[in-house]
């Protein structure tokens, strides 16, 4: 049944004051078995990504003030590597059901470590030091052991490569590119790069070796060299840039060389041959503008994508596939960044380590299409400036949970909207034991509960007892019997008595409360049901409030809705964001709420697009009434799609597709009231008035 004919009128609060800076990314790793990828960002975070279909931010590993990363590795099936400034070399535990961790830490000798190299039979890593020091440890038996040291060279060593049989490490440092043979410890060529000016040195910023043992690398001077490894002699110099190149890479067959630096450009270069004997010799391809500053990174995909980041901290993948596509991902933190507090009409926005609380605009003054008001009335800092893990507000707004590595706190705020300088914000004390650090927090649509999300699995139950003034711990539900990994996604329903929660493995478990005869007492939490395990993880998800379903999004565009009352599926699909009208295939569908108007109708988002979703029924209605006015071709082309569904299907896939808004830097959406959508989007002035000025050519003849 379809309860109300649709009007298509809804008013959106679009919120843009939500100031996030650039965090530079400053290396990258990635691993191909697993389709991960680690970039580490100035600030010391280090983000884990899964590029199994629509890249999307896995797990977050929390910096700090005065921490960084130079370079990552990964070893094996799931091992990552990292070194520091501060000479360290830390190994994170990645184990499933655990938030990432420390696993050990080593001191390497020669202070600061600037690059880490792992063979890639993942027997040694290498690592390179200021005090021109090669450390060298053993991988055995998922341990870290400490193997040698290669003779000490002059000056810091920049960049580290394995050769492909892991008995040569390749460096760069001033001047140089040496070839070491790690057995011995000895460095067995130097090769030097030459100056440009000779009161200057030249820094050989990164290297790579190919399997025949000729070796490329990229220096301050902004030439790309070629050097046998045999013999240990120029091969070719080419002249790339007039500024610095900062890194390269090479695609897995060999035959391209991507190279990019101080100039935001990357240039693409080109295999001339690969037969018996030929010498190997690069030509330059193409080139493609996709940065606005330094780019810092490269890393090589498949056969086809090459991705990049840099000062301006935008994650960009490059495809090329029959048609150039370009994909970019804003530096947002862990979802949910932002969290609105319906009942009170506020907004949390969640940055590195403050938040903000900001009020949204009064319903009356809502008669248009579209919304801008608000007023910042609160900011918190975290203690000592830690890095936050993540943090919501109430839907009453009145009470605040964040937590950062090492403290977790609660927040009481008393807002007087008529005299601002009256409001109170204090912290609640003598909170249980159970009270402690957790990744994910969610406060029960009456305000009356919440649930901590630790680090092993657990899920802590807090509830009121007296009036609203305390909050007790009720129940510890054991998550990790059900989801082997972090739970990085739920949801709780509108009624109170469902909780859903995902993970990254693709699982999904609703949790049910059980009811009791004291209508003033809870009941206990337990597991109602798993739903079917798909092969990708989900990366949205939804429960509609008044009901029992609950709709999924997963990496591939797959959306379906559930009812886990009645054990079925009332809609499944491939959604097709494949056109101009839609966004890109590459940003997977990032939010998703139920349009309380009608019984069969989504709101979709991704980074680009709100769209609306009308399944079962309702399509059928819908597609009848929009027949009768336009032919289909006049409909694709105002951009109201297709209902799309196999001709063997019935109406379980039947879908409309409609484009409610095109906006950039997309972070969440919400419902507010009956017919109001909160819209958050990154600001774009924050995102750029921060950063130095771009690299700039003077064109000749130009002004």
């Amino acid at each position: 049944m379809i309860s109300k004919q649709p009007t298509g009128q809804c008013r959106l609060h679009n919120v843009q004051f939500y100031n996030l800076l650039p965090r530079a990314i400053v290396c990258s790793a990635i691993n191909s078995s697993q389709t991960k990828l680690a970039i580490a960002r100035d600030d010391g975070t280090i983000e884990i990504w899964n590029l199994s279909h629509a890249p999307f931010l896995e797990k977050t590993i929390t910096g700090g003030d005065g921490v960084s990363v130079e370079g990552l590795a990964w070893a094996g099936t799931g091992r990552l590597f990292s070194v520091s400034l501060a000479g360290s070399l830390i190994e994170w535990d990645l184990s499933p059901g655990d938030h990432p961790r420390v696993k050990q830490t080593l001191l390497v000798t020669g202070n600061a470590a600037w690059c880490v190299d792992v063979s890639r039979d993942w027997r040694l890593l290498a690592v390179g030091t200021e005090g021109g020091y090669i450390n060298v440890y053993r991988l055995d038996n998922d341990e870290l052991t400490y193997e040698r040291i290669l003779d000490k060279q002059e000056g810091r060593i920049v960049c580290c490569r394995f050769d492909w049989t892991g008995d040569f490490l390749v460096t760069g440092s001033a001047d140089a590119v040496r070839v070491w043979d790690v057995r011995n410890g000895h460095a067995v060529h130097k090769m030097t790069t030459g100056r440009q000016d000779r009161k200057q040195e030249t820094t050989v910023w990164a290297v790579s070796v190919l399997k025949d043992f000729t070796i490329v690398s990229v220096d301050s001077r902004g030439r790309m060299m070629l050097f046998d490894g045999h013999l240990g002699t120029v091969l070719e110099t080419m002249v790339v840039s007039k500024a610095d190149l900062l890194c390269l890479e090479v695609d897995v067959e060999e035959n391209k060389v991507y190279v990019a630096g101080v100039e935001p450009i990357i240039r693409i270069y080109s295999r001339l041959s690969r037969e018996a004997g030929a010498p190997t010799r690069f030509i330059r391809s193409a080139y493609r503008r996709v940065h606005t500053h330094d780019i810092k990174t490269l890393a090589s995909f498949g056969n086809k994508s090459i991705i990049s980041g840099g000062l301006d901290g935008t994650l960009v993948i490059t495809t090329f596939s029959s048609h150039l596509r370009v994909d970019k991902y804003l530096p947002l933190l862990q979802s949910p960044a932002a969290v609105v507090a319906t009942k009170s009409r506020t907004v949390l926005l969640k940055y590195i380590n403050y938040l903000e609380v900001w009020t949204l605009a009064p319903s009356a003054n809502s008669a248009g299409l579209q919304s801008n008001g608000g007023n910042k009335i609160l900011q918190i800092r975290s203690k000592n400036d830690e890095h936050i893990l993540c943090a919501t507000i109430s839907p009453n707004g009145r009470w605040i949970v964040y937590s950062n590595e090492t403290t977790i706190r609660l927040l009481r705020y008393d807002h007087n909207p008529t005299e601002p300088a009256k409001s109170r914000l204090q912290r609640v004390r003598n909170l249980p034991e159970q009270f402690g650090v957790s990744y994910r927090v969610d406060f029960t649509h009456d305000s009356n509960g919440f649930f901590l999300y630790a680090r092993n699995g657990t899920i802590n139950y807090f509830a009121c007892t007296t009036g609203d003034e305390f909050f007790d711990h009720k129940q510890s539900i054991e998550g990790s019997r059900w989801l082997s990994e972090v739970i990085h996604l739920s949801a709780v329903s509108q009624c109170g008595h469902y909780l859903v929660c995902a993970d990254v493995a693709s699982a999904i478990v609703v949790f049910e409360r059980s009811k009791t005869a004291n209508q003033n007492k809870t009941g206990k939490w337990k597991r109602s049901i798993s739903l079917p395990r798909y092969r990708l993880p989900p990366t949205a998800l939804a429960i509609q409030p008044g009901r029992t379903r609950l709709a999924v999004a997963f990496a591939d565009h797959k959306l379906f809705v559930y009812d886990f009352d009645e054990f079925q599926f009332l809609f499944s699909t491939y959604v097709q964001l494949d056109g101009p009208d839609w966004g890109s295939p590459g940003h997977p569908i990032g939010g998703i709420v139920f349009d309380p108007r009608y019984d069969s109708s989504l709101i979709l988002q991704n980074e680009s697009y709100i769209l609306s979703v009308r399944f079962g029924e309702m399509a059928t209605v819908e597609r009848e009434e929009e027949a009768q006015q336009a032919d289909h071709s006049k409909r694709l082309k105002s951009g109201e799609q297709r209902g799309a569904e196999s001709a063997n299907e019935g109406n379980q896939s039947k879908y409309t597709l409609k484009a409610v808004r095109k906006g950039a830097r997309l972070v969440s959406i919400s419902w507010l009231e009956e017919d109001e959508l909160v819209a958050i989007e990154a600001n774009a002035l924050s995102l750029v008035e921060h950063l130095p000025a771009a690299f700039r050519k003077k064109a000749y003849a130009k002004m």
